[in-house]
């Protein structure tokens, strides 16, 4: 099976086409999206709406928990301000739809989530002591996770004390060769607002017949999701990061 695996879209209606045309001239079979379609960018719902040419697994990251809830108090203001935009431009039928989102969901010999199975749409699996709870708390193979909007593997061996760090290249790609004796958390960073420096989106293929993850970055027009955040009224701030990569 050939699966794209995405995560952190946020609304990013341009990086999100791009991508998609990426993974349809690939021919995945399947698509995985980790969680937080929503959030910081203008179109939540077109890049619902875009994915579901794809047989596609969504799951709920904590913006969407968010718009559902109404519960902000874990957000910086910045987000908080995005969020109650976005809640007032969804549609009825696409927050029921978001609503019905599992937190995490298995398949074959893998599991996704959107931040750690620790706490599915909180944790931030941003070093080893963390990503060592997650290996020694729950039985798993491999664990597609987001939420950092940060590219980076970690993999452990038993006996290992501490997972390894596989870290992405230069280029902000990673190609990942997964080993039948060790086991993988692997983030696939963010297709609409990333943050190690590269604005490029992420987007990654997972192939289960060669066992082999690969991380690819695709170039958008950042300058028109850019002028569209602040056209909408939203904080500069975040027009700012999509165009840095931070």
């Amino acid at each position: 099976m050939l699966y794209g695996v995405i995560s952190d879209i946020h609304g990013n209606l341009e990086a999100a086409i791009a991508v998609n045309d990426f993974l349809h001239k690939n021919r995945i079979e399947k698509l995985l999206v980790l969680g937080d379609v929503v959030g910081y960018g203008v179109n939540p719902e077109e890049c619902i709406e875009l994915f579901e040419s794809f047989q596609t697994v969504f799951i709920k990251g904590n913006h969407e928990e968010a718009v559902i809830t109404g519960n902000y108090d874990m957000f910086t203001t910045d987000a908080r301000i995005s969020i109650e935009w976005t809640e007032g431009h969804l549609s009825r039928f696409a927050r029921e739809t978001i609503s019905g989102w599992k937190t995490t969901v298995e398949l074959e010999d893998f599991v996704i989530c959107h931040g750690g199975l620790v706490a599915p749409l909180y944790f931030y699996t941003n070093s080893r002591s963390k990503a060592k709870r997650i290996f020694d708390e729950f039985e798993f193979k491999i664990c597609f996770i987001g939420h950092t909007h940060f590219p980076m593997a970690f993999s452990i061996s038993d006996g290992q004390k501490l997972p390894a760090i596989i870290a992405q290249r230069p280029d902000g790609r990673m190609r990942i060769f997964l080993e039948g004796d060790k086991r993988y958390i692997i983030n696939t960073g963010s297709v609409g607002q990333p943050r190690d420096g590269n604005p490029n989106a992420c987007c990654a293929i997972f192939d289960t017949e060669s066992r082999i993850f690969e991380l690819h970055r695709i170039s958008y027009p950042v300058e028109i999701t850019a002028k569209k955040i602040l056209d909408a009224g939203l904080p500069s701030s975040l027009a700012a990061r999509i165009s840095r990569g931070l």
